[in-house]
């Protein structure tokens, strides 16, 4: 009996889940429809269209876009997001861009956040919407961060 069964599409309005699994490593210009979890490695341009999670052993390392990204693992490079969420044992060395940023206790970030354009100078007490797709903002990123800090 397989797991997967053929010529079965799926049911409409059903989500898809795409995961990689531990021990496998994917590269290049990466676009992801439906939910993501990351056990393995996953390197390049990558743009997901829905909620993205990193597990423990997971590795994502390049240009990255989504919505939610949930880190467990690691995420390395910059970062576009609506909401990062780094989990206990998480490690974020990024340059972020989101609109919500949380940090567990045993959460990792190094690395600068900046808001969405239509974020900076607003009231934080007001709830608000950013569209990241309205712009690539990774252009306005600067190139180099360097972090200096007492032990």
């Amino acid at each position: 009996m397989g797991i997967l069964k053929r010529n079965v599409p799926p049911k409409p309005g059903r989500p898809t889940v795409s995961i990689i699994a531990r021990g496998n490593s994917l590269s290049g210009d990466i676009q992801i429809t439906g939910k993501t979890h990351v056990d393995g490695h996953l390197f390049g341009h990558i743009k997901a269209l829905e909620d993205m999670s990193i597990g423990k052993h997971g590795l994502l390392q390049g240009r990255i876009k989504g919505k939610k990204i949930f880190v467990s693992g690691s995420l390395e490079g910059e970062v576009i997001c609506d909401h990062l969420f780094i989990e206990p044992g998480g490690k974020v060395h990024a340059q972020v861009c989101c609109a919500d940023m949380k940090i567990d206790q045993g959460g990792l970030f190094v690395g600068e956040r900046t808001l969405p354009e239509p974020l900076q100078g607003t009231d934080p007490m007001q709830p608000q919407h950013s569209s990241i797709d309205d712009q690539d903002l990774f252009d306005s990123l600067p190139e180099r961060i360097t972090l200096t800090g007492k032990s």
